[in-house]
């Protein structure tokens, strides 16, 4: 006959105890990698602002959706409407900056079918003005595309960025700076892109 004042011991029916089919605590039969971990999210600010520098305040609410859905959504980024592909290196993303150096240009020749550099003596004769009004188009379709998917880039830059750390598995005092350095900004990179920038202008109004 039980004794009902004895306390449950494991394996009886889920009684106080634990260890019982059901119940919260991990069953300490399972080795370690089939047991059950709460993993806290590595994206959190302190890491998130490592990885963008002092302009986190502003990037932090554009974020805000993308921390709750990742999935792309147009946002708007003044700076890289504006500067494109030098904004791009600024914030390491060397592979839109490339594309948005290269991919007007392509979409101008596969539109007009046509290889004419457009330098200030092209653009004075009547027979370019298609030509002109067809590059006013690309690059203003340009400077929409930068804008809009520029936050959601450099998101996911830094996602990837945060999670790699995170996986590491290393002490905040080694990813934060570590952060830091993979993020943050490229002033060699701007410097270089107006460098380019200004040589291109100059030979145009020199042809």
């Amino acid at each position: 006959m039980s004794d009902p004042t004895r306390e449950g011991t494991p394996g009886e029916d889920g009684a106080a105890g634990g260890g019982a089919p059901g119940g919260n605590a991990p069953d300490p039969n399972l080795p370690s990698w089939a047991r059950p971990r709460s993993v806290a999210n590595p994206l959190n600010e302190e890491r998130m602002a490592a990885f963008i520098g002092p302009r986190w305040p502003t990037y932090q609410k554009k974020f805000a959706q993308f921390l709750e859905d990742p999935s792309f959504v147009p946002t708007w980024n003044w700076s890289a409407a504006f500067f494109q592909s030098a904004w791009f290196l600024y914030r390491k993303l060397y592979l839109a900056a490339f594309g948005f150096m290269l991919i007007p240009g392509y979409v101008f020749r596969l539109l007009t079918g046509s290889d004419t550099q457009l330098t200030m003596t092209e653009i004075q004769k009547p027979e370019n003005e298609g030509l002109m009004l067809m590059q006013i188009a690309v690059g203003i379709s340009a400077i929409i595309a930068a804008g809009g998917v520029a936050n959601w880039l450099l998101f996911r830059r830094a996602r990837a960025a945060v999670r790699l750390a995170a996986a590491q598995e290393l002490s905040d005092v080694e990813t934060l700076p570590w952060l830091a350095r993979v993020g943050g900004i490229n002033r060699m990179g701007v410097a270089l892109a107006i460098a380019v920038f200004l040589m291109s202008l100059y030979a145009a109004f020199k042809a």
